[in-house]
């Protein structure tokens, strides 16, 4: 599986945060596994928390 881009981080921000669309859901329109999705979300949200 590829690397998380910046853009591939901002689109599974932007669905996160527009849509209703399970994790599960969100990762089968990203081409990525459920788990990948939970993990760069948990690594994101850690992120932000950091920066405060």
């Amino acid at each position: 599986m590829p690397a998380w881009s910046q853009e591939d981080e901002q689109r599974l921000l932007r669905m996160v945060r527009e849509t209703a669309l399970t994790q599960r859901e969100i990762a089968q329109k990203l081409g990525r596994t459920e788990a990948a999705v939970s993990a760069r979300l948990t690594i994101m949200r850690r992120r932000l928390a950091e920066a405060d």
